[in-house]
């Protein structure tokens, strides 16, 4: 396959999986569990006790790897559906969330596409890898909330665009094996998503050149629904050139 034959496959399964059941798009509700939580739509009560989510009366309508359940602890690792809606149990920093997720959501009905930059080859790039000491951490604030959490920092990325240099610094976010860049650029908010956009790549093994490939950033999944909350970039990840490489925006076919 040529350069651009890989970037527009990998294209289409973004957009398929953003939009498929479980994906960014169907996304419907963030609800953080403090005290005793009654969550509308879903059976039961629900609330977090010695670091785990726990639910009373479910009444059989909330499944756990295809069982009934009505009472008793609930992990992440599990499969959770009241009918076809999804439940995913999330944790940020000492805080526990159930997420909902319906694949009948209006953002997928009214999802387009995504609008992205042509593939370039020039935004193909080498950096230079330095590992961050290993307690070193960044506390971020993120989108659609004023929550601000501490993220292990994995280390700088430095590279030469045009003549003008740039570091970026990467963060452990929850992906194994993967380093996170969340960065803005001279596009955001005029562009492409104001907010942030992220770049994914192999957590580096040790110091030295990396390929950092910009057709392949994407949007956060908070340009997708309200009900996520995104890092948002560390105030030296903000470049001050634009990155035209990677998505841009969602597209609404509602609006065509």
């Amino acid at each position: 396959m040529t350069f651009v034959d890989e970037w527009q496959a990998w294209h289409a399964r973004r957009e398929a999986a953003v939009s498929a059941p479980g994906g960014d798009l169907t996304l419907t509700g963030t609800h953080w569990l403090v005290g005793r939580t009654e969550i509308e739509g879903l059976p039961g009560t629900w609330w977090v006790d010695g670091g785990v989510v726990h639910v009373s009366g479910a009444d059989g309508h909330l499944l756990a790897d295809g069982r009934p359940v009505s009472a008793g602890l609930l992990h992440p690792d599990q499969r959770l559906t009241v009918g076809d809606v999804e439940l995913k149990i999330i944790r940020r920093g000492d805080d526990l969330a159930v997420r909902t997720y319906d694949p009948h959501a209006p953002a997928v009905g009214r999802f387009g596409g995504i609008d992205a930059y042509a593939p370039d080859p020039a935004w193909v790039v080498t950096a230079e890898f330095t590992p961050a000491d290993a307690e070193r951490t960044l506390r971020l604030a993120h989108s659609h909330a004023d929550r601000l959490v501490d993220y292990p920092v994995v280390g700088t990325f430095a590279f030469t665009v045009d003549d003008q240099h740039a570091e970026l610094v990467a963060l452990y976010t929850g992906h194994e094996g993967e380093a996170h860049i969340t960065f803005r650029d001279a596009t955001s908010g005029r562009e492409s998503y104001g907010a942030a956009r992220f770049l994914f790549l192999p957590l580096p093994a040790s110091a030295g050149p990396v390929i950092l490939d910009f057709n392949r950033v994407t949007l956060p999944p908070c340009a997708f629904s309200d009900a996520f909350i995104c890092p948002l970039p560390p105030p030296g990840n903000v470049l001050p050139f634009p990155v035209r490489a990677g998505e841009k925006s969602v597209l609404d076919r509602s609006a065509e």
